[in-house]
């Protein structure tokens, strides 16, 4: 059955940027088989719990963590008599997500237990899904770019950004699945994958998400071969050559954003302004109202006030205040309170504690960077697309085999 997950979810991932109901309810389906197959391990003691005690604890945070949001959005959506149709979408969005997020988590678990079960042949088929899947979702994207009025493309999301947020997921778990095979041929195909999922970063057009694939990159390399940056000038040298090119390719996004901040005194209201205004606006909210559960509309209301007083000519902000808050733990605290932010923050202290106690967490630790470096720009899983993604990708990640043992010698 494990083997048959893995698959599943992988073609999951390979369909999501381009079909729009068959890849969540197959993420349904591997979630009520996880299910069975946890409360089957249990029955039976088949379970060590000792030896997964890293995943238990955090498969446990993962549900506090939905279960809060499922009790915030629940409680808000019986007290709030009138909601306005953006707040009825966020609520809508945190109601879903949170349900799939539980599920995640018994994903998430299912295959940290059974993961040393899946076969080589299946990896193989998962990753052949997901390579032929973002080839495919290229196509989709460059005639989206070409022949619609989105410059940056959106797919199957509302927007660019979480489409980027969702390509930088399935990238993660690409990677992952990668570290387990060692044939020249699929040497070929992590290049043809990095080159496809750049593309769609670029049409993508978000900036922090090109940032963090640049850093899981960087982390899976240093892991997976054990690299010294410092005493490897070779390969420190074919990276900052990587890095150049990229940032070369996408200069016109960086000098947009240089002179969003040059300009900031005289024009406020930009990509880069209207996160400083929304942050400022979240700020004196939870200085106010930090301890309890608050709805959408209230939110909005007092952000906007703030923003029309210290900020009054930042349409962008103003505007965009509605949706999020630009910031993950900004946009826990503002709705669920003190709560909502230690339910957020168990998450990265569990996985920070697996990394000192030298819990094999190689795999987990390229999504949770992703989502913390893309966390700081924007919100991402109060999104039910981004939270599923971001589950299939992160229970893939949980996936424990003996790996091959590949090592680059310092020069």
């Amino acid at each position: 059955m494990v083997n048959f997950s893995v698959i599943a979810l992988c073609l999951a991932l390979s369909l999501n940027m381009f079909v729009t109901g068959l890849p969540q309810k197959i993420f349904y389906l591997v979630s009520y088989l996880s299910v069975a197959s946890i409360l089957y391990g249990v029955a039976r003691r088949r379970i060590d719990f000792k030896e997964n005690g890293f995943y238990l604890a955090l498969f446990a945070v993962l549900i506090i963590f939905a279960l809060i949001r499922l009790f915030w959005a629940i409680h808000v959506k019986g007290i709030d008599t009138a909601p306005s149709t953006d707040a009825m979408t966020n609520i809508g969005n945190y109601l879903l997500g949170a349900k799939r997020l539980l599920l995640g988590a018994f994903v998430l678990l299912s295959l940290a237990i059974y993961g040393h079960r899946v076969s080589t042949t299946t990896l193989r088929i998962g990753r052949g899904l997901i390579l032929v899947g973002l080839l495919i979702t290229l196509g989709f994207g460059i005639h989206e770019h070409l022949y619609t009025e989105n410059i940056r493309i959106k797919l199957t999301t509302e927007a660019a950004s979480m489409s980027s947020y969702m390509i930088l997921f399935i990238y993660c778990a690409w990677l992952w699945l990668s570290r387990f095979e060692t044939h020249a041929y699929w040497k070929v195909a992590d290049v043809v994958v990095l080159a496809v999922t750049f593309a769609l970063l670029y049409l993508c057009g978000t900036r922090v998400t090109l940032i963090a694939m640049i850093a899981v990159g960087l982390l899976f390399l240093v892991q997976t071969y054990r690299l010294s940056l410092l005493t490897n000038w070779r390969i420190s040298a074919l990276l900052v050559g990587v890095l150049a090119v990229l940032i070369l390719m996408t200069s016109n996004r960086w000098v947009e954003g240089m002179q969003d901040i040059e300009n900031y005194g005289s024009n406020s209201s930009t990509s880069l302004g209207a996160r400083v205004a929304i942050w400022g606006g979240a700020v004196n909210f939870i200085e106010h109202h930090g301890g309890g559960f608050t709805t959408p509309d209230a939110r909005t209301t007092e952000a906007r006030q703030f923003i029309m007083a210290h900020y009054p000519l930042n349409v962008e902000g103003y505007t965009n205040v509605k949706y999020n808050m630009h910031n993950e733990f900004l946009e826990v605290t503002t709705l669920q309170g003190w709560l909502g932010t230690l339910s957020l923050a168990l998450i990265y202290l569990t996985v920070l504690t697996g990394v000192l106690k030298k819990c094999d967490l190689r795999g987990v630790a390229l999504p949770m960077l992703g989502l913390f470096i893309a966390g700081l720009t924007d919100s991402v899983l109060p999104y039910n697309q981004t939270a599923t993604i971001f589950m299939m990708a992160l229970a893939l990640c949980c996936i424990r085999r003996p790996l091959p043992v590949t090592r680059v010698t310092s020069a």
